[in-house]
């Protein structure tokens, strides 16, 4: 699931693109150094079952509800992700919708619809998004594929490799944001459960200095995203709902 943990507002220009690259964390205390992201070439016509999303890593299946709990900067967060039924056609291609909202100490902060589709490979793709920021309703960060220049990225491989780099969003000067792939072999224990064969990437924005971990379980999805500098913050995957 996409969250809204990492913001890609344009802070800097020049110098944070360069913090961003520059950045070398890994999991468990080891170093990983940022890539150059690739931005994969978008066409329509690769696309012909597009909202039936399957991968392992990434699979959205409508009526599921996923619950993350957390905190951002010492205010405790829930951040719930719901596959909605609605579709929505962008650059020629239709759309799942999810619709993410984050609750700090128990007030409605952003309420967000992204929009993703799988393409014949099995990548899955990220369309865009309309984010509304409370309590001054503001939209920063809302992009849509295929307007003023902007262009799609995967939110998911169909076949992640250690050593992958690649954008995710491409909206310039709005929302460019990518992800390494740091291992396909981790652990991962929390309130939803204990996995192995994890998937762990690295997410950063070319816009400004901040970026975090991800893990990702086969068949289930996103199960934790942590923060890597920029404030304490942790969600972490309690709950998910399948509704029929």
């Amino acid at each position: 699931m996409r969250h809204r943990l990492l913001r890609t507002v344009l802070v800097g220009g020049l110098l944070a693109f360069s913090l961003a690259l520059a950045q070398a964390v890994g999991a468990n205390g080891a170093s990983s150094v940022t890539r150059s992201p690739v931005c994969p070439s978008f066409s329509s016509s690769s696309f012909h079952n597009p909202t039936r999303v399957t991968n392992l890593y990434f699979p959205l299946r409508r009526g599921d509800l996923y619950t993350y709990k957390g905190n951002r900067k010492k205010a405790p967060v829930v951040n719930t992700v719901y596959v909605t039924r609605n579709t929505q056609t962008i650059d020629g291609v239709a759309t799942v919708e999810v619709r993410d909202q984050v609750y700090e100490s128990g007030v409605l902060t952003e309420d967000t619809l992204d929009w993703y589709a799988q393409d014949d490979q099995g990548n899955v793709w990220y369309f865009g998004e309309f984010a509304t920021q409370y309590p001054a309703a503001t939209h920063d960060g809302s992009w849509t594929a295929g307007v003023d220049g902007a262009q799609p990225g995967y939110i998911m491989e169909a076949s992640p490799q250690v050593g992958d780099s690649y954008c995710q969003e491409n909206a310039p000067g709005v929302a460019q944001d990518a992800a390494d792939v740091l291992s396909l072999t981790g652990t991962w224990t929390g309130p939803y459960g204990s996995f192995t064969n994890v998937l762990e990437t690295k997410d950063y924005s070319l816009l400004e200095p901040h970026s975090e971990h991800k893990w990702y379980a086969r068949g289930v999805g996103l199960l934790e995203a942590l923060a890597l500098n920029g404030g304490s913050e942790d969600i972490k995957l309690y709950s998910l709902q399948h509704n029929q």
